[in-house]
């Protein structure tokens, strides 16, 4: 059974809880993070989906190539990392033709920062088929203070533009939500990210294993940053340092545990293979 891996390619200071604090101190470490990253995929031999913040190509317009040479598949994922309540239509294709110039292509998938899709935001999902997309991985099937919506599918789907929670056959995005696991009625979030860090990798194998013996893949996701045990810290008060920064240094490690014990693809590459 093949499972999807992706990177939400940021700089640490891209984070929602991070990002307004930085405006003093921004620190360029995104090519180190980004070595890092590519040496563990490459050890363990893994392909990935990158999600790839536009203004990091701007400065450094070398991270593409980097990325193509490993055979890993360029996405988008915002220009700013702006997340879709901070933006509009006209704003979104803005972004994505400007990204698509600084690539001098097109890609088949988005990825909205902050999982910042739901029915508030659903009409970021007509924009982004009229821009050419075949897929979106924004949506986390459970509820978190920042972000979720409780009631929408836990495996791939086609999403409605009416009502996000709803499948729609003639619809033409798929939408891949992120790995939950569900425990006596609570749905818990254990993708990636900060449920990395603080959940066992037990418990997130456990939760891979369940959906995989019902047939579908586990979408797993992690931020390079994370990787980098030098990543600045910033004073965010106690519960957005806890989220930001929770065993950082333990990242490295428990992520190379738990990918190898699955096979991971990108997610066009598993279109190819199961969606066709």
């Amino acid at each position: 059974m093949y499972n999807i891996l992706t990177v939400d390619l940021e700089d640490w200071y891209h984070p929602e809880y991070v990002k307004d604090r930085t405006w003093q101190h921004k620190e360029e470490r995104i090519e180190h993070s980004l070595k890092i990253t590519l040496d563990l995929l490459d050890k363990l031999n893994l392909d990935a989906t990158f999600f790839i913040v536009g203004e990091l190509i701007e400065r450094h317009p070398e991270i593409i190539e980097k990325i193509r040479q490993n055979n890993h598949e360029i996405a988008f994922h915002g220009y700013y990392h702006e997340p879709f309540w901070n933006l509009n239509s006209d704003k979104l294709r803005s972004e994505i033709e400007r990204f698509n110039l600084l690539i001098k292509d097109k890609c088949a998938g988005f990825r909205a920062p902050s999982f910042s899709l739901s029915n508030k935001t659903k009409w970021a999902l007509k924009v982004l088929e009229d821009c050419g997309y075949q897929y979106d991985s924004s949506l986390f099937p459970t509820k978190t203070p920042l972000y979720g919506v409780w009631n929408a599918p836990a495996t791939p789907y086609k999403p409605s533009y009416e009502d996000v929670t709803q499948n729609d056959e003639k619809a033409k995005l798929w939408e891949f939500p992120l790995l939950i696991y569900k425990l006596k009625g609570i749905k818990v979030p254990v993708a990636g990210g900060f449920y990395l860090r603080f959940f066992s990798v037990s418990l997130i194998a456990k939760a891979i294993r369940k959906l995989n013996r019902q047939g579908f893949p586990a979408v797993i996701f992690f931020h390079n940053w994370e990787l980098d045990p030098e990543t600045p810290r910033l004073k965010l008060g106690l519960y957005k340092y806890f989220i930001t920064y929770h065993k950082l240094k333990e990242t490295h490690s428990k992520l190379e545990n738990l990918l190898s014990q699955f096979k991971f693809v990108s997610i066009t590459e598993y279109m190819k293979t199961h969606l066709t």
